[in-house]
Parts: structure tokens; sequence; C-alpha cells
């Protein structure tokens, strides 16, 4: 093909994994398949299928996830890290399923934030739980920077040890999914 301005191109609508791209690098010119081309983007989509306990209300847990749904430069190290390849800022995403199994007085539950487990000033944020059986959510987010390697952990504290993060199995009449005690999700911005 001769030497074109680029407004004179044909224009491609379509990507496909055979599509092909010219790139150069130190004076050398490439070929690259789409299919080699990332978007450079990272994002992360976590879930817990398990019950989570606060054994004893003088300890911060850390929320896990034993499911990874979805992941390019985010993974979940020891559990609970939610660790990112490269530095960016990321914008972490959250809910979590929260019962009491007791009745009585209110109980009270706090989530907050943890960044390369030191826990991130005006984070936390505290619920209340006051019947039995009772259940209620917490869902919010949090936009961070974080370095290559680094990582995020949600943890939680309850003042009754009869409070947990609850998983609910798949419903019939009508058919509905299993709810997770847990849905994180990390994206790059």
């Amino acid at each position: 093909m001769p030497n074109l301005p680029i407004s004179q191109l044909p224009e491609l609508t379509a990507i496909t994994q055979n599509s092909e791209f010219a790139v150069a690098q130190s004076g050398v010119t490439y070929k690259v398949k789409a299919g080699n081309i990332s978007s450079g983007i990272a994002y992360g989509a976590f879930l817990s299928s398990v019950a989570q306990s606060a054994l004893t209300t003088t300890v911060a847990y850390s929320i896990s996830a034993d499911t990874t749904t979805l992941s390019n430069g985010v993974t979940v190290v020891d559990g609970s890290k939610f660790t990112v390849a490269s530095a960016g800022t990321y914008n972490l995403q959250f809910s979590v399923q929260i019962e009491s199994t007791k009745g009585g007085s209110p109980e009270t539950v706090d989530i907050w934030l943890s960044k390369n487990g030191t826990n991130v000033d005006y984070s936390n944020t505290q619920l209340s739980l006051n019947s039995n059986n009772g259940k209620t959510f917490a869902a919010w987010n949090f936009v961070e920077p974080l370095n290559a390697g680094g990582y995020f952990e949600l943890k939680w504290s309850a003042t009754d040890s009869a409070i947990r993060l609850v998983t609910n199995g798949t419903k019939t009449n009508p058919t509905r999914p299993a709810v997770p005690s847990v849905i994180v999700t990390i994206t790059q911005v």
C-alpha cells in the first residue's frame, strides 16, 4: 500500500483476533495481532460462597473471597488481599450480606478499608442489627491509589459473635441465584 495520509486510509470497523497493527519500537516496525493487545486496564471481580463469622468481639477480621469470576491484573492473595499487578488508581466496590442470629439489644458491625496492611483514615462505617435472624447489607466503594504489588483488604468487626456475613443457596418459585456473603469488584480508573 502506498504511503497515504491517515485521512485517506480505509476505516477498520471491527477488530477481530486476526486484525493486525503496525507498531514501531526502537526504530523497528513490528506486526502485532489484535489478540496480543490489551487495554491495560486492570480489573477483578470476586465473591465468597461461604459464611464468615466474628468469633470474638476484640478482633478485626479480613473479609475473604474464595471465587474469582473475572480478572485482569488483579488477584486475591492469602484469601483476602486484593492485589494489583500495576500501579494506578483503583475503585474498590463491595457488598456484604450481614445476619444476626440472636435477638435482644442492637449489635454493631464496623467495616473499613485497609491498604497494604494499614487502616485507611475515615473509611469506617457502622451498621446496626437488632432482631433475631435479621439481615441487612452494606455496599459502598473506595477510590485509592496503589503501587504495583500493593493490596486492599476489607476489614470488619462486630459487637457480638452472633453476627456473621451470610450466604444463601439458590431458590425456586421463582428460580433465582444464590446470594454470596461477599461481592468485591476492583477497577482501575
